[in-house]
C-alpha cells in the first residue's frame, strides 16, 4: 500500500471508530444509512443553569459520540411553570406535541396517557431491566397510582428539615423524633429569641409541606387521593388536625414575620442567613447549604432531621421518613416513540449516573454523591432507604382548589380564618371542582 493509500486508510478508520467508556475499541460507521436521523424536541422547565438541564446535554452529546451521531435534540425550556404548562396545552391541542417534557404524575398527565398522547414506559423499563438501573424511589415518582410509568427521572431528592446546628445548641434543644416534641422545640426557640421556622407564603407549595406531614402521617397518601376526588373531607379528624397544626405555627410565631409575602428564594436565604433554625426544603438546594460563600453564622452548622412521628398513643398510617422524589421527570411522545427512542432511554439509564457528578444526587443504583463531604454521605446513606413516596397537594388537587388552598393557608396562618373554616373552603371547592377536572369515573 502506498503511503496515501495508507493515509486514507488511517482517516477512514479514524472517523468510524471510538472508544467507549470501558475503553474498549468500538467501530461506529457514521453514514446515514447506518445510524437512523432522529431529531427530537425537548420541551422543559430547567433553564440552561439548571443541573437537569445540563445534565441532559451532557448524556444526549455522549450519545451521539458513541452511538448515534445523527440524533439531536432540540431544547426548548420556559422556566416558569405557569408558562411551561400553558404553552405544553397549546402544543398538545394543536397537535404539535413535542418528543420529551417534563410531565408530573397529576391528572392531566394520566389524561394525556389516556388520549394516546403520553408513552407508557413499563415495556421499556422491563425490556432493558432498568428496573434494577434507577433508584426506585426517583424511578416511582414518575408512575401514576395504577402503577403506569409516564416519565423517567432527572435525578433524586429527599425533602427534609434542614436545621442550623449552633442555634438548636443556642436554646439547648435536639432534633424532635414526634410532633408533639417538634412544637415543643419550637416554642423553645421562640422563647430564646430564635425564628423557628422560615417558609414562603407565596411559593404556596413550600408552605403546604407542613400541613401535608401531618396529614400523610395519620392518614397516609390515599387522605390526600381521596380528598382530591371528593371522597374524603378536609373537615375531618386528620384535616382538622393538619389545619389546626398549620394555625399553631403561623399564630404562635413560629415563622418569620415576612413570611406571608416571602417568596421560596428569599425564605430560603432567610435561613441560609443564619435567621432562622429550621427550613423545609429538598435537596435541590444542597449546593447552597455547603457553599464556600456561606457566612460564618452558618457555614458548617447546617444538618438536618427527618420527619416526626405521631405521638405516643396514636395510630401512625404513613411511615416515610422523608419526601422523596426527582426533580419533574421526563415523558416521552407516543406518537414519536420507536426504537431508537427506546435506544437513548436505556443509554440515559446507564450514563445520567455520570453526568449527574459534581452537580446533583443522581437517580442511578451506582452513582455518586455530588459532594466529597460528611452531609452528602449522609444525603446517600439516607436516599438507599428511600422505598416508597409521599404524593404532594399541588400536583393531586385540581388547579382551583390548589390555588384556593395556598391563599387560605396564609390567612389561616395569620390567625384571619379558622381550621374550620380552612377546612369547610377547601372542601366546598373540591365538591364544585374535582369532578369537572377528574371525571366522573373516579
Amino acid at each position: 500500500m502506498n503511503r496515501n493509500l495508507k493515509k486514507i486508510a488511517a482517516l477512514l478508520m479514524s472517523a468510524a471508530c471510538t472508544f467507549t467508556t470501558a475503553g474498549a475499541l468500538a467501530c461506529n460507521v457514521s453514514a446515514a444509512e447506518e445510524h437512523p436521523e432522529k431529531h427530537v424536541t425537548y420541551l422543559t422547565v430547567f433553564t440552561p443553569q439548571h443541573s437537569c438541564y445540563m445534565n441532559m446535554e451532557d448524556v444526549v452529546k455522549k450519545y451521539q459520540e458513541e452511538v448515534n451521531p445523527n440524533f439531536t435534540v432540540d431544547f426548548q425550556y420556559v422556566p416558569d411553570r405557569a408558562a411551561y404548562l400553558q404553552k405544553l396545552k397549546i402544543l398538545i391541542s394543536s397537535n404539535d406535541v413535542p418528543d420529551m417534557w417534563n410531565i408530573d404524575t397529576d391528572p392531566y398527565a394520566i389524561q394525556l396517557l389516556n388520549e394516546g398522547y403520553v408513552q407508557e414506559l413499563t415495556p421499556t423499563i422491563e425490556k432493558y431491566n432498568l428496573q434494577d438501573v434507577f433508584q426506585e424511589a426517583p424511578l416511582a415518582w414518575g408512575r401514576t397510582r395504577d402503577g403506569a410509568q409516564l416519565g423517567i427521572p432527572n435525578d433524586f431528592q429527599i425533602e427534609v428539615f434542614w436545621y442550623n446546628t449552633e442555634l438548636f445548641e443556642q436554646a439547648g434543644v435536639e432534633p424532635p423524633e414526634t410532633w408533639d416534641e417538634f412544637m415543643s422545640v419550637c416554642a423553645t426557640l421562640k422563647e430564646k429569641g430564635i425564628v423557628p421556622i422560615a417558609t414562603s407564603g407565596v411559593e404556596s407549595p413550600v408552605l403546604l409541606r407542613l400541613p401535608l406531614l401531618i396529614t400523610y402521617c395519620y392518614g397516609g397518601n390515599d387522605f390526600l387521593l381521596d380528598l382530591a376526588r371528593g371522597k374524603q373531607k378536609m373537615n375531618s379528624e386528620i384535616g382538622l388536625k393538619a389545619a389546626q397544626f398549620l394555625a399553631d405555627l403561623g399564630t404562635n410565631g413560629y415563622f418569620q414575620e415576612s413570611f406571608a409575602s416571602d417568596d421560596y428564594t428569599t425564605s430560603r436565604d432567610y435561613f441560609l442567613a443564619g435567621k432562622s433554625a429550621m427550613y423545609f426544603i429538598g435537596t435541590g438546594d444542597f449546593a447552597k447549604f455547603v457553599a464556600d460563600d456561606l457566612s460564618d453564622d452558618v457555614k458548617g452548622k447546617i444538618d438536618y432531621f427527618k420527619i416526626p412521628k405521631a405521638n405516643e398513643g396514636e395510630t401512625q398510617v404513613g411511615n416515610l421518613a422523608f419526601i422523596s422524589n426527582s426533580s419533574t421527570p421526563i415523558g416521552f411522545s407516543a406518537q414519536s416513540f420507536d426504537e431508537e427512542m427506546e435506544s437513548f432511554i436505556n443509554f440515559y439509564a446507564h450514563n445520567i449516573g455520570k453526568a449527574c457528578e459534581g452537580r446533583s444526587f443522581p437517580c442511578v443504583a451506582d452513582g455518586k454523591a455530588p459532594f466529597d463531604n460528611e452531609l452528602a454521605n449522609k444525603v446517600v446513606a439516607d436516599m438507599g432507604t428511600a422505598d416508597g413516596v409521599i404524593n404532594l397537594p399541588d400536583l393531586e388537587l385540581d388547579p382551583t382548589t390548589n390555588e384556593l388552598l395556598g391563599s387560605q393557608a396564609v390567612s389561616l396562618c395569620l390567625g384571619a380564618i379558622t381550621p374550620e373554616e380552612f377546612a369547610d373552603a377547601i372542601d366546598a371547592s373540591i365538591e364544585a371542582n374535582a369532578a369537572d377536572y377528574f371525571g366522573a369515573d373516579e
